[in-house]
Formats: structure tokens, C-alpha cells, sequence
């Protein structure tokens, strides 16, 4: 983004000509307006997800965490965005002061959605420096048709505007950049969220289906991104089960949850059983659902290359289907008979 110049800020308070008893004096009083000051107060830095700085040609350094200085012990202040891309908190300037992300500072601003917030990559809304007057009015717009703020991993980029037009010039901050070369503003993601993809069954034969469940955390939204067209788009947050179609090839699917700030993708493989459907005792399946799955665990199975997991053998402790207590006592216990 090309930058634009603007006039510089016209503001009596900020045209300091004192000696430096003078200067020492108003330091003191603003510091102890703004951090003594419960209204101004700002949350915890180290509970805030945003950080570092950004710069202005015109008002210098402006902090977004207490972090960046050291100071939370004794000075607490940070700007976050929450999961569902809400801001909120404040960052500071040691020319201009509080600079409010809270919703409650942001009524009536200029146009459009006031609030502060992170919509996919890009900041919208507003910001407001707490200090405005004298016909400046504060406002900071984090978005308009030709610039805004963007996040781009962790770190936004790009450039974010102030200026109030009083008797046709524009007085204000001007230009504020968010990827200084010496700060650049970053978000660390906390409540990251979680997905979990599992298949049920990974292999089948030619053909056949799988189920998907997937369970998320933290997200605010889910979809399909890789595998066929079928699964592509909008998913639940969770679901229990997601039926494939017949598959005739080894079929990769992922699944991306994501909040505001970050995201978090899971991905399975269903396989394709190369084997013949008849090699059921080398085919991974307990196709007979007795508890044994092929040779040699599967008394059934005379080999790997047996066809049948079902056949009875009598001997292997187990009363399967076709025996009974006649013809295989021994697994399915002697026949009683009643005295008269």
C-alpha cells in the first residue's frame, strides 16, 4: 500500500514549549491520570492476545500489550481478540494515551459497524484515542475501501487511518502502520482450537463405505477441505456419523476447525483391502464378529488364504453358529437330561 502523508496533528496539548521542570510536571500528571485512573484501566497484558507494536509517523511507537515494556507488574494494559473475532481492551501511546478497542467507547463512530473486530483476516470497525478534543475527534478507522489492517499468520500487516477535517484540512494521527520494521503488531492464539477425524472402518474392499465422526473445541466453525466433492464445504462442529460413498480408491479426507484467531485441521485415510472379498482370514476383519479376527487367531482359519471366518470348529471353546450341545458338547456343553 502506497502510504499517504498527512498534516501533522494541530493540538495545543501536544505543542509543548516548557522547560523541563514543566515537562516533568505534566509527565507526572498524565501518568497518573491514566494508570491510576479505574475507567482507563486496561486488562491484563498477559491475559491479552495481542502484542508488539505499531507506528505512526506522526505520534511515534504505539504499544498493543504491557508485555512490550515490561510493565504489567505495575501498569496493566493489552488489546485482545476474542474466539469469535470480538475486540476488546486498550493499547497506548506515550504522546496521545489510551487507544479504546472496547465496544463501549466506540458508539457513534463515523460509519458503518462501530465494534472492533477480526472477520476472517482482515480488521473492521473502529478504534478511538480516548484523548480526542479540540475539534480532533479520535477515531481510528481499521478498515476503508483502499486500506485496513490484515492478519496474515500471526502477524498483521498494513496500514489503518486517522484524521478529523476541520476547516478542510485533515487533522488527526494520519497513517498508522501495523508491520513497523522495528515492532509489527502479532497475535499469539490462546484457546487454539482442536478437531479429532476418525474413520470406522480405515479398510475396506472395493466398493464399500466408511463412517466419519469428528469432534472439535474452541471452534466456531468446520469444514471439509480435503477428499470428494461430497465432503468439501460447511461441516458441524461435531458429528457422529458422516457416511462416505462407495470408494474404489485409497480416499484422504481433512477436516479444518477454525475460531477467529487460529485454526486446527485432522485427516484420515480410508484404504481399499487389495485382497480377494473371498480371503477372509488374512482380509484384518472379524468378519464373523466372534471375537477372533484371521489365522491364526481365528480357530476357523486353517491358513492365511481361508475364505470362511464363520465355519464352526468345534474344540476352539467357542459355541458358534451350527454347533450345539449334540454335536459339539465340548463347546457348547453336554446335554442334559431330566430325571423322572
Amino acid at each position: 500500500m502506497k502510504k499517504i502523508i498527512s498534516h501533522p496533528i494541530i493540538k495545543n496539548v501536544h505543542n509543548i514549549v516548557l522547560v523541563i521542570a514543566a515537562l516533568l510536571f505534566i509527565v507526572a500528571l498524565i501518568y497518573g491520570a491514566f494508570f491510576t485512573d479505574g475507567v482507563k484501566q486496561a486488562s491484563a497484558g498477559n491475559a491479552d492476545n495481542v502484542s508488539n507494536w505499531a507506528w505512526s509517523d506522526n505520534i511515534g511507537w504505539i504499544s498493543f500489550n504491557c508485555t512490550d515494556t515490561s510493565s504489567c507488574g505495575t501498569i496493566d494494559y493489552g488489546v485482545d481478540v476474542a474466539t469469535n473475532g470480538d475486540m476488546s481492551g486498550y493499547a497506548w501511546s506515550d504522546n496521545i494515551g489510551w487507544i479504546s478497542f472496547n465496544q463501549s467507547d466506540l458508539s457513534g463512530c463515523p460509519s458503518g459497524a462501530c465494534k472492533a473486530k477480526l472477520v476472517g483476516d482482515n480488521l473492521q470497525g473502529w478504534a478511538r484515542a480516548l484523548s480526542n478534543g479540540d475539534g480532533w475527534d479520535g477515531w481510528i478507522s481499521l478498515n476503508g475501501p483502499t486500506y485496513g489492517a490484515e492478519k496474515n499468520g500471526n502477524a498483521f500487516e498494513a496500514y489503518v487511518w486517522d484524521a478529523s477535517d476541520i476547516s478542510g484540512e485533515s487533522i488527526g494521527i494520519g497513517w498508522i502502520r501495523f508491520d513497523s520494521a522495528f515492532g509489527g503488531v502479532i497475535i499469539t492464539p490462546d484457546n487454539s482450537p482442536t478437531v479429532d477425524l476418525i474413520a470406522s472402518p480405515t479398510l475396506i474392499f472395493s466398493g464399500g463405505s466408511s463412517s466419519l465422526s469428528w469432534t472439535s473445541s474452541n471452534a466456531t466453525s468446520c469444514e471439509g477441505t480435503v477428499g470428494p466433492s461430497s465432503w468439501f464445504g460447511s461441516k458441524d462442529l461435531s458429528e457422529d456419523k458422516w457416511e462416505t460413498k462407495e470408494l474404489y480408491a485409497d480416499t484422504v479426507y481433512s477436516i479444518r476447525c477454525a475460531n477467529a484467531v487460529s485454526s486446527a485441521e485432522d485427516t484420515v485415510t480410508v484404504f481399499i483391502n487389495t485382497l480377494s472379498p473371498s480371503s477372509q482370514c488374512s482380509d484384518g476383519i472379524d468378519n464373523d464378529s466372534d471375537g477372533q479376527t484371521d489365522y491364526p487367531e481365528d480357530t476357523s482359519c486353517s491358513d492365511s488364504s481361508g475364505s470362511d471366518e464363520s465355519i464352526p470348529v468345534c474344540g476352539n471353546t467357542k459355541c458358534e453358529s451350527g454347533e450345539n450341545s449334540l454335536n459339539c458338547p465340548v463347546d457348547c456343553g453336554a446335554v442334559k437330561f431330566e430325571e423322572f
